[in-house]
């Protein structure tokens, strides 16, 4: 498993800068309600990571906090955040899961309880073309450890991918498939001692 291109997953955000948060076409407002009203999601996704190379799998999302990334190749590797901690896992290591705080990366942001898109400092900038909408996001607490890009279809509004881009400029995209919103999720499956077990 690459476990750098796990890491910079979870790092930081992306693209679309510069721009002002209210640029022309973008309905900022309609977005957010999205965002809020998104609960929980399941579906596959392909991650491009920085080095050019690509992973495919499964996610399970459900707010607020925890995220499941299950990749089919290497066979055992995942990515989970539980609501406080992310653990990455590493299959071709008999090691406990490595562990970062999911409040200094900004996928937290996505993960949001409750996300407001008017907080200032947190849109950096927004932009809409043919293929959607693009809003780039930081975390205005900590706007050096990188920022996101969210990218949304129009009609209807959907999440179709996110770009995080790390503060070394490294840059991961995950691009969603088969988005199956509102569905019940098992909770056992942000569990990370629970998945960590499978290990020992």
């Amino acid at each position: 498993m690459n476990r750098r291109a796990l890491l910079a997953l979870l790092a930081a955000l992306p693209l679309a800068a510069g721009l002002p948060a209210r640029a022309a076409g973008v309905n900022v407002s309609a977005i957010n309600s999205y965002l809020l009203g998104l609960r929980s999601a399941q579906g596959r996704f392909r991650q491009t990571n920085p080095n050019g190379s690509t992973q495919t799998g499964r996610f399970y999302l459900a707010k607020p906090g925890r995220i499941r990334f299950e990749y089919d190749q290497p066979k055992g590797a995942m990515v989970i955040a539980d609501g406080e901690w992310v653990g990455v896992f590493d299959p071709k290591s008999n090691r406990n899961p490595t562990r970062y705080p999911l409040s200094k990366t900004p996928l937290s942001l996505l993960l949001r309880d409750r996300i407001s898109l008017a907080e200032p400092g947190l849109v950096l900038g927004a932009t809409r073309d043919a293929g959607g909408t693009d809003i780039t996001v930081v975390d205005p607490r900590a706007p050096g450890e990188g920022r996101m890009v969210m990218s949304f279809s129009d009609d209807p509004i959907a999440l179709k991918q996110w770009e995080i881009t790390t503060k070394t400029g490294q840059r991961t995209r995950v691009a969603l498939t088969e988005f199956q919103p509102g569905v019940a999720i098992n909770g056992s499956l942000f569990n990370i001692e629970l998945a960590a077990s499978k290990y020992r």
